[in-house]
């Protein structure tokens, strides 16, 4: 996720930040914010601390679950941000950690966010599964990514509930350790029915909410 803040000459103790005089504080917390919003509605929220490391434990312990919307932390040495997928250098955007997601009080479904930890899930090309009939009520009509764990958090994608739609983020699965996630070497077929088998183990991931089978999220 590219994106771009006006460039900002470095700050000393001392000078003067968005029209106000500033020193630089050792928490976040202690520094005050300055929201800043532009007119293609992104949203700066600015922040100033003495060291790396404050800032660091400020922004993995802040989540953010509104895209377009960046914390900005402000150091002597670099900025760091936090945007809803990761943590990077505001320099050049580049990756800094993919913090975790701080759970939901309980799940709570719905179509466009996470139903466990409520971040936004970007949909995505669908990938098909095996069987090519819609209605055939297999539990593994299910499509999956091609691609890795990482690719996938740090481009947002997810999946969304195959009975009651509700989603579900990668990040949320590689979290908790493989919780909610099962596998299934196939289900007994009606008498004449000769629609084939799986040959191997196939991963479920089951939803947050009712603990159906997911499928990629496409729309």
């Amino acid at each position: 996720m590219r994106w771009w803040r006006p460039k900002q000459r470095a700050y000393q103790p001392g000078t003067q930040a968005y029209g106000q005089w500033r020193q630089y504080a050792d928490t976040v917390e202690g520094s005050g914010i300055v929201v800043d919003r532009k007119d293609n509605g992104q949203v700066y929220e600015v922040s100033w601390v003495r060291s790396e490391a404050v800032a660091l434990e400020y922004l993995r312990g802040r989540d953010v679950r509104l895209e377009g919307h960046y914390v900005i932390v402000e150091t002597l040495g670099r900025n760091l941000g936090r945007d809803m997928i990761m943590i990077f250098d505001e320099a050049d955007g580049s990756l800094i950690e993919i913090p975790e997601r701080t759970p939901l009080p309980e799940p709570t479904p719905s179509t466009t966010h996470c139903a466990r930890c409520g971040y936004p899930i970007l949909p995505c090309r669908r990938v098909e599964s095996g069987c090519d009939d819609p209605d055939c009520d297999h539990p593994w009509h299910t499509a999956e990514f091609a691609e890795g764990a990482d690719e996938l958090i740090r481009a947002g994608r997810g999946y969304r509930c195959t009975r009651c739609r509700s989603g579900a983020c990668r990040a949320c699965y590689e979290a908790t350790g493989g919780e909610n996630v099962t596998t299934t070497h196939g289900f007994l077929l009606e008498p004449g029915d000769e629609r084939a088998l799986p040959s191997e183990a196939i991963t479920m991931r089951l939803c947050w909410v009712c603990r159906s089978p997911v499928t990629v999220f496409d729309e």
